[in-house]
């Protein structure tokens, strides 16, 4: 593999294997251990076409299969007792399905050429779901004869379970938490624009103007002099009542159950405020309002607001929604395909990424995304879906 095809494979795994991954596990109801050969998922005259093929051959008969699958509890329990691995691998650029797509105890291998075929990705999907109706229960079973000594072990599985934790990605969460938190951004300085603010600590107000008044939570402080970010639960000589720490107290409850040193750290020195960034993620994964930096004196004061206003212009037509993508891919670079499934997601849409191609879909409401190899928008338009009687 030269370095062309490394860097398109690497590009690949950066920017659209993330919400390919999420979708999978959202079809199975849990983490799927993937174990993907990518050095092998090669055909060098063919490797401009990875970004439509890979999904194509590899990721959406997965998620198509796992849908199936889990359509109650029953699937669900099955799958996740029953499916010990999923490998992803081209070993022999086979495209016959019976031998491209075994299942065998309790491992659903797929060795199939990552060029040949990709169209038919219904015809994968029907053979990961014959497989699994087949053979899931069996292996399920057979995983199963342990039990009694599981239980009697349950005490160290948990502890074990607990020091494997998966450490979330803080960058990853921002990419989530973007399209979503500048939305909310959006809407709020809409609301206050051109007006002069005052802050009361004490009462925990910030008003803008004469009449705009709104309860705060003292989020954290970057001091501009020492260079240094300190967390609002962990400023004790302030003394700011609880009352205003509870966001603060969030973000510290799950960094501390992810495993983010930077959400537990009570102060560090870092070269650059990361005030937004870290209320980028609180505002989209807590459900704030907006922040707000207020600066005192070589001091910024980051505050969350929640507001019952600003919510009520959340933006919540395909129309609307369209724009807010438009406007915020215009002005901002990030993982654009990656931070709009997480978006269109908490909007309530059902996601799915088809090639370079974003579809979501929610009632009679359809938003198409268009993405060059990259996986930068070049085109976002709203449908109605047509409802045959």
């Amino acid at each position: 593999m030269g370095l062309k095809e490394k860097r398109i494979i690497q590009a690949f795994q950066k920017e659209l294997f993330p919400a390919l991954e999420t979708e999978i596990n959202t079809a199975a109801g849990f983490t799927v251990p993937l174990n993907i050969s990518w050095n092998t998922l090669m055909e060098d005259r063919f490797s401009h076409l990875y970004n439509d093929t890979f999904p194509k051959i590899y990721f959406q008969p997965l998620i198509e299969g796992f849908k199936a699958i889990c359509v109650d509890d029953m699937g669900i329990e099955l799958l996740k007792a029953g499916l010990k691995e999923v490998i992803i691998i081209n070993e022999n650029d086979e495209h016959n399905l019976e031998r491209a797509i075994t299942f065998e105890a309790g491992v659903l291998k797929i060795d199939h050429s990552p060029i040949v075929n990709a169209d038919q990705v219904d015809r994968r999907s029907a053979r990961i779901i014959s497989l699994l109706e087949d053979k899931l229960e069996e292996f399920a079973e057979n995983g199963s004869t342990n039990t009694t000594s599981e239980s009697a072990e349950s005490s160290e599985n948990k502890t074990t379970e607990s020091s494997e934790k998966k450490t979330i990605d803080i960058n990853e969460m921002y990419n989530r938490s973007f399209v979503t938190s500048m939305e909310k951004q959006e809407i709020f300085n809409e609301m206050v624009s051109g007006l002069d603010w005052s802050c009361d600590m004490a009462e925990g107000k910030l008003t803008f103007g004469e009449d705009k008044v709104f309860d705060i939570q003292i989020f954290g402080t970057y001091s501009e002099n020492e260079k240094s970010w300190m967390w609002a639960w962990a400023n004790t000589q302030s003394g700011i009542s609880e009352t205003f720490l509870q966001t603060s107290l969030a973000v510290k409850a799950f960094g501390k159950a992810l495993n983010i040193t930077d959400f537990t750290t009570p102060k560090f020195e870092v070269e650059s405020d990361p005030g937004a960034f870290f209320a980028t993620i609180a505002t989209a994964s807590i459900g704030e309002s907006c922040y707000v930096p207020l600066a005192f004196k070589g001091v910024i004061v980051y505050v969350t607001i929640k507001s019952e206003e600003a919510d009520s212009k959340a933006k919540n037509t395909a129309e609307s929604i369209c724009s807010h993508i438009l406007k915020v891919t215009s002005e901002y670079t990030f993982p654009q395909k990656f931070s709009l499934y997480f978006y269109l997601t908490a909007k309530g849409y059902d996601v799915a990424l088809p090639g370079n191609n974003l579809v979501a879909k929610k009632g009679e409401d359809q938003i198409l995304g268009i993405f060059d190899l990259k996986g930068r928008l070049m085109k976002v338009s709203n449908s109605k879906i047509t409802v045959q009687a």
